[in-house]
């Protein structure tokens, strides 16, 4: 199982202890984890034409020894985009969304 995590909006307390968490935890029980990067606009921007590229820009494996002193820093480790997914137009909107 592979699951994915992002962080949208404005930063809160509590973001990168939570990523931290959620990593540890799926690592546990053999499932994968990627970042996406930037939030919603991560996953507007990856391109599935250019999937190497797009993994390269947006996406981050996460694990244990990745996130082991994240929780130590603030803000969030996987940055964040003031997007909303509700305000893009639906001819924008990529095919795997």
């Amino acid at each position: 199982m592979r699951i994915g995590i992002l962080t949208g909006g404005g930063d809160v307390p509590g973001l990168n202890p939570c990523i931290k968490a959620v990593v540890n935890e799926a690592d546990s029980i053999g499932w994968e984890v990627v970042g996406i990067r930037n939030g919603w606009a991560g996953l507007l921007h990856y391109d599935l034409a250019d999937p190497e590229g797009s993994r390269n820009q947006w996406i981050e494996p996460l694990t244990r020894a990745k996130v082991r002193t994240i929780d130590r820093a603030g803000g969030t480790y996987l940055h964040t985009s003031r997007t909303n997914p509700q305000k893009v137009r639906e001819k924008d909107l990529p095919a795997h969304l």
